[in-house]
């Protein structure tokens, strides 16, 4: 007996010095833990949250369509996804809240006021008033065009990063672009980001809330699966460092895509083949400090 008191009170004086505490969960998590898988035409992706963490937006495909789904916070827990009810034919994708205002950018193949033709997708804006979503319009300027665009991410000094397959972008297929609003309100390329693009796709960019670092998904080389996160981070001339693959945990053999940002820019939302996941933001990073 006097054993097994003496090697309990060596146990828990080891605990008491922590060798005993659970490990810090490490790695990406899943967003609807138990929900059932996706299939190849069923994806979810592209997540986002509002400034104040109480409502997010994510993409779900669903076939040939794609409908924004939103969830808004209540006490410690979240309603069920909801289809958005905004305008569009049969694709609507790409939500962002501007990390400048706070209103919600969407791409959506809804009817376009002249000269605009045709089912292409452009970038819509509408806000939040605390109750309900108000009317959402095409933003101004020369961002839309007859080309796709899929997604606008906008940071607190203004700066857009946006996604397109309008020629100028690389001559291959959709890459992206800077813009910046003019004193009218309306928004201007300020460059095509042609440094940053591949001849594969790169899409579903998001940047920081400080315009710091953006991420995106591309099927560039070197990559972890068919797909990878991708990230550059600004300088203080205004330019582009090359992107970097973060690597694990972030990256898998699986296909992550669709990167997005919590309200507070701590945790990066992404999918994993067409599973929504979330990853502190440095645990994401981890893997570029050890290449």
């Amino acid at each position: 007996m006097m054993n097994i008191r003496i090697v309990s009170v060596a146990v828990a004086a080891v605990c008491a010095l922590g060798a005993c505490s659970k490990a810090t969960p490490s790695g990406p998590a899943e967003i609807f833990p138990g929900a059932e898988a996706p299939d190849h035409r069923n994806h979810a992706y592209s997540m986002t949250e509002s400034l104040d963490g109480t409502i997010r937006i994510y993409t779900k495909e669903s076939g040939d369509e794609a409908w924004l789904y939103e969830m808004h916070k209540e006490g410690n827990s979240w309603t069920d996804p909801v289809r958005m009810d905004l305008p569009a034919r049969q694709r609507m994708k790409g939500a962002s809240f501007s990390r400048a205002d706070g209103s919600l950018y969407f791409a959506t193949d809804a009817e376009m006021p002249p000269p605009f033709k045709g089912k292409d997708l452009n970038i819509w804006r509408v806000e939040w008033n605390g109750d309900s979503w108000g009317d959402a319009e095409p933003i101004a300027g020369d961002i839309n065009t007859g080309a796709n665009e899929t997604i606008a991410s906008i940071a607190e000094d203004g700066t857009m990063i946006y996604v397109s397959n309008r020629p100028e972008m690389d001559g291959f297929g959709y890459g992206l672009g800077e813009a910046h609003q003019d004193e009218s309100g309306a928004w201007k390329v300020t460059k095509f980001l042609t440094d940053l693009n591949d001849v594969r796709t790169d899409d579903h960019a998001v940047i920081t809330a400080d315009g710091k670092r953006i991420f995106f998904y591309s099927h560039r080389t070197p990559k972890e699966g068919g797909a990878d996160i991708w990230t550059s981070t600004r300088g203080a001339d205004g330019t582009w460092s090359t992107p970097a693959n973060p690597g694990p945990p972030l990256n898998s053999e699986a296909n992550e895509f669709g990167p997005g940002l919590s309200g507070d820019g701590q945790t990066l939302f992404f999918s994993r083949d067409g599973v929504l996941m979330e990853i502190p933001m440095e645990q994401a990073l981890a893997g570029l400090t050890e290449q």
